[in-house]
Order: C-alpha cells, then sequence, then structure tokens
C-alpha cells in the first residue's frame, strides 16, 4: 500500500519567497507545513464550490420564460383587480363613517350655554371629514391605469 505524495517544487519567480511566508504562517499558528498547506488546499476547494453554487444555472428556454411572463402577467392582473376592490371597499367605509359622524353631531350638538365658538373654525373642522380625507387619500394613490 502506497500513500499518497504530492512534490512541488519553488523554482518560479516570487515562489520561494511564497515558500518562506507559508512556513513563517505555520509556525505562527503553531501548526506544521503539511498541516498549513492542506488547510489552505480544502479552504481553496470549499470557496471553488461556493462560488459553483452561486453561478447562474443553464439558460432556460424561450418557452419557460413566455410561460413565466404569461404567469407574471396573470399575476398583475389579479392583484389590479384587488386593489380596485380594496378602492371601493375604503370608499364605502368613508362613507359610513362620514354618515356616522353627522348623526353623531346632531345628536351630541355642542353645548349653547358657552361663547359661541368662532363658526369659521367649526367649518373648517366640520368640512374635514372622513370622506373628505378618503377621497384625498385615493387621489394621492395612482394604482394602474386611470380608469381604476
Amino acid at each position: 500500500m502506497s500513500r499518497p505524495q504530492l512534490n512541488i517544487k519553488f523554482d518560479g519567480e516570487g515562489e520561494k519567497e511564497l515558500l518562506e511566508t507559508v512556513k513563517t504562517r505555520a509556525q505562527d499558528e503553531r501548526i506544521s507545513l503539511k498541516e498549513f498547506v492542506l488547510d489552505a488546499l480544502k479552504n481553496r476547494l470549499t470557496v471553488h464550490q461556493a462560488t459553483q453554487a452561486t453561478q447562474p444555472k443553464p439558460a432556460v428556454t424561450k418557452l419557460e420564460v413566455d410561460e413565466l411572463k404569461r404567469r407574471i402577467v396573470d399575476i398583475q392582473i389579479s392583484l389590479m383587480g384587488e386593489v380596485r376592490k380594496d378602492r371601493k371597499q375604503i370608499a364605502a367605509l368613508a362613507q359610513s363613517l362620514a354618515l356616522i359622524e353627522s348623526r353623531l353631531y346632531i345628536l351630541d350638538p355642542p353645548n349653547l350655554m358657552t361663547v359661541e365658538e368662532d363658526s369659521q373654525a367649526r367649518q373648517a373642522r366640520q368640512g374635514e371629514t372622513w370622506e373628505n380625507n378618503a377621497v384625498e387619500f385615493l387621489e394621492a394613490i395612482s394604482w394602474g391605469d386611470d380608469n381604476g
């Protein structure tokens, strides 16, 4: 049974200095030159495998790309439908809240015993109902086309 062996000749330019650096690092880490070189080889193989895993896979076919595009369009259409439903629901809720707010104001009017409140301030507060805020909100949001 033979033992595997790796012989490396350091006779190129800068390779002798590299060998001295490797020996020094191995001594600093208190391991043998053999262990240092084996660790370096293992690390290099691990890095190589990690880079291979992140490299792009083989190209996809045109049929697969077309299918993905079709699915994306279907999902976009579905999302737009949901957004339209949500906008209608928000508008309906805003109207309901405005109606409730106006009925509460009728049921509990401001105290008449107090000095008459500045009518302009009261009108300004009443003008900012939930309905107006919701409409401003919906106008500020731009989803998809102008039709909805």
